[in-house]
């Protein structure tokens, strides 16, 4: 019984804001910058003459889903820009995610541009299902756990604004964490399932599966040296990949590993943030690790940081 009470209290225990705060601020400029990137190739992607005009993407996804395998029972399917063909439309409709996007992550008019952002990129990654990557997909269930969480509630102009006003504390009240839990539980359950996979998979075990990566030019980023693309550190960064991202999905739970654990993460993704071109893939997988810590802790470490860098303290202010 105390294990299950121990962990119901994790999942649903309150606490300080400060860690989803953070996470929605980071989170939220990724997915804004992701935006602006795209934007220039706004025309192929949603465009009648893009990759998928609206009558082919309608191929990939009826407008709802089927809950059961008789499908005798569906459910409508968020997407607000179904079956829309009028370019201008889908400009503005962008335009609207676009903001929705930058108010996030500046934490304004939280609640009501984190359901927004939610809803516009659930609809706009719908429309264009067959070419999206992994980065994609994190900022779409992201997305969703921002707006279900208490994202204003730190590091937001929400939230100064009120401070300003004497409307909040100083110190922001206690929320409750389990948007947060969801969010580190997303991020394990992703290495572990990716590893899972890829131990099924003859060219993982055998440890050449990364020979291939580097074969394929349309990856291609900043140079590496080239004795990393071969064997046999190519077993050797294959079977380490394996174990990184196994710990990152089991390990990373035991609290005296948790921070080599996330800091071998980090290491990996920046080496494929380096050597190979997913765009903000690396940004956007490592920002959830923050997920795991506490609030108390981000203050903490804050503290420390600006302890030893800054010359001025500052207002004790989340």
């Amino acid at each position: 019984m105390d294990s299950i009470r121990s962990l119901y209290n994790y999942w649903f225990k309150w606490g300080s804001p400060v860690t989803i705060g953070a996470f929605r601020a980071i989170m939220g400029g990724l997915t804004f910058i992701n935006f602006l990137v795209i934007w220039p190739f706004l025309s192929d992607w949603v465009s009648e003459k893009g990759y998928l005009p609206s009558w082919q993407a309608a191929t990939f996804l009826s407008k709802d889903v089927a809950l059961n395998a008789d499908g005798s029972v569906h459910i409508p399917r968020i997407d607000i820009i179904y079956g829309i063909s009028d370019y201008r439309v889908l400009q503005v409709f962008y335009l609207v995610m676009v903001i929705a996007a930058l108010m996030t992550c500046l934490g304004l008019f939280t609640r009501a541009s984190s359901i927004v952002l939610a809803l516009c990129v659930v609809s706009f990654h719908t429309r264009d299902s067959a070419i999206l990557h992994g980065g994609d997909t994190v900022i779409r269930i992201c997305s969703i756990y921002m707006a279900i969480a208490p994202s204003g509630a730190a590091f937001s102009l929400d939230r100064y604004f009120a401070v300003r006003a004497g409307r909040a504390p100083l110190i922001p009240p206690d929320v409750s964490l389990w948007p947060q839990r969801l969010i580190a539980y997303n991020c394990a359950i992703v290495y572990f399932t990716t590893t899972w996979a890829k131990w099924f998979g003859g060219l993982w075990k055998s440890g050449a599966a990364t020979w291939y990566p580097a074969r394929l030019h349309e990856f291609d980023r900043f140079p590496v040296p080239s004795f990393l693309n071969h064997f046999p550190m190519v077993k050797v960064m294959t079977w380490g990949t394996l174990l990184t991202e196994f710990a990152l999905g089991t390990l990373v739970w035991f609290k005296p590993l948790r921070k080599w654990v996330l800091g071998a993460g980090i290491l990996m993704h920046g080496y494929i943030e380096y050597s190979m071109n997913i765009p903000l893939f690396a940004y956007l997988m490592v920002t959830m690790y923050i997920t795991y810590y506490e609030g108390e802790e981000v203050t903490a470490w804050w503290d420390r940081l600006r302890a030893r860098y800054m010359k001025k303290p500052l207002p004790d202010a989340a």
